[in-house]
């Protein structure tokens, strides 16, 4: 493995990020963008929320790399009897070919984003260093959804950079954000993503209510958008 440190603190201004290179085969160029993406994404997230995540960013090279990611933590899960949502949370509740031919992931047990360097643009580092700050409270059909509901709003004047995603995402936890933005407001949901504050959520919409029910009720709810 070949080590970086980056310079970026966590919410309490006492950890350190760092980046993590598992193949010596990405040349010092190619490195160095890895460093500027996440530095780029950084900033845009701490300008908008006023921190950054103090995740391990671990750097991956081709879809091997990010299968031995992906099984190696399901593993791990399997072995220490965790729930799901503990071990892999951005697009874990997606079939699993979804999940290995994905570009990012996060999990939120080991305190890691997992990036496939070679497919991954600035719009993959951003959404999932928002993985990083989201609080880790949230269900995980929130997360999903406040992730991608704030990665489409700091890419709105630069929307060619943002991350592609399935018509599903939208229906899943897309349009429900949206809906709990327009009622609460871009501000508090913010604050509301980092945990610090609350809702009635008994007064909300149905369909936004429903990104607060146990993930294992939400997505049997769900089934048929697969």
């Amino acid at each position: 493995m070949v080590y970086h440190t980056h310079d970026s603190l966590d919410n309490n201004n006492n950890k350190r990020s760092r980046i993590i290179f598992l193949t010596e085969n990405i040349v010092s160029d190619e490195r160095q963008k890895v460093l500027t993406l996440v530095s780029l994404a950084n900033e845009a997230i701490a300008r908008y929320f006023g921190a950054v995540t103090s995740f391990d960013i671990v750097i991956c090279y081709g879809s091997w790399e990010m299968e031995v990611q992906v099984i190696s933590r399901e593993g791990k899960r399997k072995a220490v009897g965790e729930d799901n949502d503990n071990i892999i949370s951005s697009m874990q509740k997606a079939p699993p070919r979804v999940i290995i031919n994905s570009v990012g992931l996060t999990d939120y047990y080991a305190e890691e984003i997992i990036i496939r360097h070679d497919s991954a643009g600035y719009g993959h580092y951003l959404h999932e260093l928002i993985h990083g700050v989201i609080s880790k409270d949230h269900t995980h059909q929130l997360r999903e959804g406040l992730a991608w509901y704030f990665t489409l709003k700091l890419t709105e004047d630069h929307k060619y950079v943002r991350p592609s995603h399935p018509s599903w995402v939208d229906h899943l936890y897309v349009f429900p954000v949206k809906e709990l933005a327009r009622i609460v407001g871009d501000d508090f949901l913010r604050d509301f993503a980092l945990g610090k504050g609350s809702l009635e959520v008994e007064f909300l919409p149905p369909q936004v209510q429903e990104l607060f029910l146990p993930e294992e009720l939400f997505y049997a709810k769900k089934r048929y958008f697969r």
